[in-house]
């Protein structure tokens, strides 16, 4: 009787605990390997023929390694000539150094003709100043020397009583006569002192010098100057125009 009721208690135990947490059951899947397949097949290695293989390398395009002999040019054979000529051999640095001797040679020859083209072109006036009128120069006379009428000029200058105009006048005379003679060469930038140097007639030098000393004198020191004084000073201007024979 205990038996039974020990039996009835533990079934209604179980029963309990299936209904109020499910079934209690544990799933183990068990992966099963597929039989393994191995190739058995046997592999042979196929080589090409031999002629096969030697046309197919003969092909020119194919030939990546080639050995090409360099050919010295006309400049490299220069070089070593002219380092022969300079150091007795063409070695490399001998080459080396001659080829900098022409590079230098070269460069130094392109800018002096750079400098000697710019000198006769109009841009020198962009490093070179022009030439200002002062007054030893003759800048502000814009005529051409042998259509200038100098009687005319220095008449109208003593018409209104300007002396160290008409003296001015008479002292570039002078100079366009001398430049007539061939004893200076005129120029409009040229002072008294370039003339100087540049006369080297011995027989009108003195007189040069002393007509150069009055025309400082009057119109470079802007002295007043009446009208005897300007005939005695005229008079030496006649007087060289005589000598030069004109």
């Amino acid at each position: 009787m205990f038996l039974k009721k020990h039996i009835l208690l533990s079934l209604f135990f179980l029963f309990f605990v299936e209904a109020t947490f499910g079934t209690l059951s544990t799933n183990i899947i068990v992966d099963v390997p597929k039989q393994v397949q191995i190739d058995s097949a046997k592999i042979v290695t196929v080589s090409p023929s031999k002629e096969k293989e030697d046309k197919l390398f003969a092909d020119p395009k194919l030939k990546y390694k080639q050995t090409i002999t360099a050919q010295k040019g006309m400049f490299e054979r220069f070089l070593e000539w002219l380092a022969e000529k300079l150091f007795g051999s063409a070695g490399f640095e001998n080459v080396i150094t001659a080829r900098q001797i022409i590079i230098w040679t070269i460069i130094i020859v392109a800018m002096g003709l750079l400098i000697w083209l710019l000198s006769k072109s109009d841009m020198v006036s962009l490093i070179k100043p022009k030439p200002k009128a002062t007054a030893f120069n003759f800048i502000d006379v814009i005529e051409d020397l042998d259509k200038i009428n100098f009687e005319e000029k220095i008449k109208m200058a003593l018409a209104d009583s300007d002396y160290r105009l008409a003296t001015r006048w008479h002292y570039l005379k002078i100079l366009f006569l001398m430049d007539r003679s061939k004893l200076i060469e005129f120029a409009s930038y040229k002072t008294n002192i370039d003339y100087r140097y540049e006369l080297k007639s011995k027989k009108h030098q003195h007189a040069f010098i002393r007509l150069s000393y009055i025309y400082e004198y009057v119109w470079y020191g802007k002295f007043v100057i009446g009208i005897t004084d300007y005939k005695l000073k005229e008079a030496e201007f006649a007087n060289f125009e005589k000598e030069l024979n004109v």
